[in-house]
């Protein structure tokens, strides 16, 4: 990832953080909502990072390149238009975390990165941080080769929402009401199910999940998967009306797996990349 921005912050930068893209679209704005909340739950920061697509730009600078109206007017592309575009839809994401964050009064920093969306924030991410990813406009097997890159490698944990699956749905979360920090993270009919397929980091998962689930005030439930398939899974999470999935990135064998069980659970999905058994201030 090529730094594009200096980084933004308003307070120290936290052991903890939830890193989530940003942006001026709604999907975006919503996922941003789903992360000040957690954030505020689990004593962590917010780290908020908008991405320049260089595959736009680059593309924008070919000389054959031309641009259609919606009149069907066809011209010139001005690449320096696009990047001062660019730049000011950054300025307007900036000023949205920055709002949303001061009224879950958690901290928070920005950046402003050019490369690939994905990439870019895995990139930015360490053991201690969680991103939240959604698959809506993003082929499953680049999704898949992130959550591989982020767990398997950088270690991170991560909170996907595959194609279909709003990454909100585990919440009550209203993005038109941000002030509403202090109601409970839930719907009352969803609860946070715990995968725990016979190991000893299931069994941490499940300890994690607990304390997880206390925190955000979600029911809990475990659920024994040994030898169980992703279909089997998703089945399963539908039936005990799972609005959070947690399991150890360790027990998913494909790289598509988390995204399958997403679409199939209707779900997010938290994937956890490093063992650990409780979740509590400080401690990961």
């Amino acid at each position: 990832m090529a730094q594009h921005d200096p980084l933004v912050r308003n307070a120290p930068e936290p052991e903890r953080r939830i890193i989530v893209g940003v942006d001026t679209d709604r999907p975006s704005r919503e996922a941003l909502a789903l992360a000040a909340r957690l954030a505020a739950k689990i004593d962590a920061g917010l780290s908020g990072i908008f991405v320049e697509d260089e595959n736009i730009l680059s593309l924008s600078a070919l000389p054959f390149v031309r641009e259609v109206s919606m009149s069907g007017t066809i011209g010139e592309i001005d690449n320096a238009a696009l990047v001062r575009a660019m730049q000011a839809q950054a300025q307007i994401a900036k000023r949205i975390l920055e709002r949303v964050a001061g009224e879950a009064r958690i901290g928070w920093t920005f950046r402003v990165a050019r490369g690939s969306r994905l990439k870019s924030l895995v990139a930015d991410a360490a053991q201690s941080d969680t991103l939240i990813l959604r698959g809506h406009d993003i082929s499953r097997h680049e999704l898949g080769r992130t959550v591989r890159a982020a767990t398997r490698d950088v270690r991170a944990d991560v909170l996907l929402a595959a194609r279909g699956v709003a990454v909100s749905s585990a919440f009550s979360v209203e993005p038109s009401h941000p002030a509403r920090v202090s109601k409970t993270l839930k719907s009352p009919e969803r609860l946070l199910l715990a995968i725990d397929e016979g190991s000893s980091r299931g069994e941490a998962c499940v300890g994690f999940s607990q304390s997880l689930a206390s925190r955000i005030a979600m029911p809990f439930r475990r659920l024994f998967a040994r030898g169980f398939s992703i279909g089997d899974l998703g089945t399963a999470a539908r039936k005990a009306h799972a609005g959070l999935i947690v399991v150890d990135a360790g027990a998913l064998h494909e790289d598509d797996d988390a995204a399958r069980l997403s679409a199939a659970a209707g779900c997010p999905v938290l994937l956890l990349g490093t063992e650990r058994a409780t979740l509590h201030s400080g401690v990961r």
